[in-house]
């Protein structure tokens, strides 16, 4: 079972930080290249590679897809970088869902947007591993989602949980 989706912070908070790192990048660079000619090269260059590195990883977030495969002994996760569960460690799995909001300006007023993430949890020998996707695209909270409820029941952290409750059985 091999599926793409698209990946939300299992934490609701942590865009903050996502925005903290991206200004602190620009502000490196900005700083870099005013403060240049005081610099040592090398200093120059190093810096320069810490603050590209900062926007390559912010940006990579949003072009890099989450995707999981589930085969007959464990699931893995990927994006960058692989976490693989053996289905051997895992005590038991919780499914949950958040809505969640948001307000954009749009002219004078401001509108407010829900979405659905759906988080799966793998309790483990190891401790907690936790994964969120997003279920119900972002709509605004007056119009519907246009997301049937048979497609909710039949999510894919719902079929990962009860394909791997069969494969642990």
């Amino acid at each position: 079972m091999k599926e793409k989706y698209a990946y939300d912070p299992v934490k609701e908070d942590t865009h903050a930080i996502d925005g903290l790192v991206y200004f602190a990048a620009i502000a490196l660079i900005v700083f870099l290249f005013m403060k240049q000619s005081d610099l040592e090269k090398r200093t120059f260059l190093i810096l320069v590679f810490i603050a590209v590195s900062m926007l390559v990883c912010f940006i990579g977030r949003f072009i890099v897809p989450m995707r999981f495969a589930a085969d007959d002994s464990s699931v893995s996760f990927y994006r960058v970088l692989r976490k693989k569960i053996p289905y051997s460690s895992i005590k038991s799995i919780d499914l949950r869902t958040e809505t969640r909001s948001y307000s954009k300006k749009s002219g004078l007023k401001r509108i407010k947007y829900i979405y659905t993430v759906e988080i799966i949890t793998f309790h483990c020998e190891n401790g907690d591993h936790s994964f969120a996707g997003e279920m119900i695209p972002s709509h605004e909270i007056t119009k519907p989602s246009g997301v049937s409820e048979e497609d909710i029941a039949n999510s894919k952290f719902k079929r990962l949980k009860a394909f791997i409750e069969v494969k642990m059985t």
